[in-house]
């Protein structure tokens, strides 16, 4: 799926300036990263209009699902929720969504709350989305959509609590140094052992 293949491009791109100082590096970043890739950083939103759709539904179907409230329907269908739930690569699998009880975002007629009237009827989907990323370290607290018509697309929000970590150069280094020591009489006593 092409839309899959999009994300993998943009979570292995690099999206931001290479940090060379090696000790930010070490404190600031996962997995050896140098911070110019997304996957380098222990915390990610990833926000906007992914593009997935709902497949093997009609445009009618859809909508009537939509106005009878049968949303989990359409979720059993939704393209990133079965990229998620199926696809052992796929580059959002480590991502978190908080569940959908919200209407599909895209596609209205601009200004109103009619779902695309054009002569594409393009069937409602929830193109727009919020998924993150941070074990231990964020918590979604909701997820939403607004009703604001000023676009073919509704936008989404979520509020998240953050832990973010702080980092003392000093006291890092004070650990540091009693690693070593203690390291060197393991070794030594392990050396004397071996004798």
């Amino acid at each position: 799926m092409h839309r899959n293949n999009d994300v993998t491009a943009i979570l292995e791109s690099l999206a931001f300036a290479p940090e060379h100082d090696a000790a930010t590096c070490y404190n600031s970043f996962v997995g050896g990263g140098d911070g110019s890739m997304i996957l380098d950083h222990e915390i990610c939103i990833l926000n906007g209009d992914l593009n997935y759709r709902i497949d093997t539904m009609s445009r009618e179907i859809v909508i009537k699902a939509i106005q009878s409230g049968n949303l989990a329907k359409l979720l059993e269908r939704d393209q990133l929720t079965v990229s998620r739930r199926k696809n052992p690569t796929f580059g959002l699998k480590a991502f978190a969504e908080l569940p959908i009880h919200f209407d599909p975002t895209y596609k209205y007629d601009v200004g109103s709350n009619t779902y695309d009237s054009s002569e594409k009827h393009r069937a409602p989907a929830w193109c727009d989305r919020i998924l993150y990323r941070g074990p231990g370290k964020i918590k979604q607290l909701d997820y939403r959509r607004h009703d604001l018509r000023v676009s073919d697309h509704r936008p989404v929000s979520g509020t998240f609590r953050i832990r973010v970590k702080t980092v003392s150069p000093s006291k890092r280094e004070k650990v540091w140094q009693e690693c070593q020591q203690k390291f060197k009489v393991v070794r030594s006593r392990l050396e004397r052992d071996t004798k």
